[in-house]
């Protein structure tokens, strides 16, 4: 009986042990980026670089997403 205990208590020792031990999670290579190179949003054709005309139209667009500011609440 004292021999089962020993090796249930040896097994679990071991796989107690087995738990503790870390993968190494670096990669194993460098990556490159290799799609296109991203620009500023107000750089495109519709502003032309004009920052405070992109700054303009998106804060036009999210008025117009806000519940609070579409609906008539002045009743």
């Amino acid at each position: 009986m004292s021999r089962r205990i020993a090796v249930a208590v040896a097994s679990a020792l071991a796989l107690s042990l087995g738990a503790c031990s870390e993968i190494d999670q670096t990669a194993k290579s460098e990556k490159i980026y290799a799609g296109k190179k991203d620009e500023r949003a107000a750089d495109g054709a519709n502003f032309g670089g004009d920052k405070k005309k992109w700054e303009a139209t998106l804060a036009q667009r999210n008025n117009s997403q806000n519940e609070y500011l579409r609906t008539d609440t002045k009743k």
